[in-house]
């Protein structure tokens, strides 16, 4: 195998790895870093726990998009990507 070929493979690989790890968003820590200010799992704070929430899921894409009463949306805060993981944590845990 060429020697710059194999250089160049392994470049684009080693820097496609961030990518891949941002492609896969974590639901669990971007709950805690986004949610838990407001939310608990199992007791209300300023907003409802998870499990006294809507377990729609198409709901809760909504609601994180857009905001509900004095929660803020989330669009253009969070990627697509990070709301579904979002949404599947919160399901989960319903």
């Amino acid at each position: 195998m060429n020697k710059k070929y194999l250089a160049a493979l392994l470049t684009t690989t080693i820097l496609s790895i961030p990518f891949i790890a941002s492609a896969n968003p974590d639901g669990e820590s971007l709950f805690k870093s986004n949610c838990t200010m407001c939310h608990d799992i199992d007791q209300k704070k300023m907003g409802p726990s998870v499990k006294s929430m809507n377990t729609d899921p198409k709901v809760l894409h909504a609601t994180i998009t857009a905001g509900k009463n004095a929660m803020p949306g989330y669009d253009g805060k969070l990627s697509g990507a990070e709301i579904d993981a979002l949404v599947k944590y919160l399901v989960a845990n319903q």
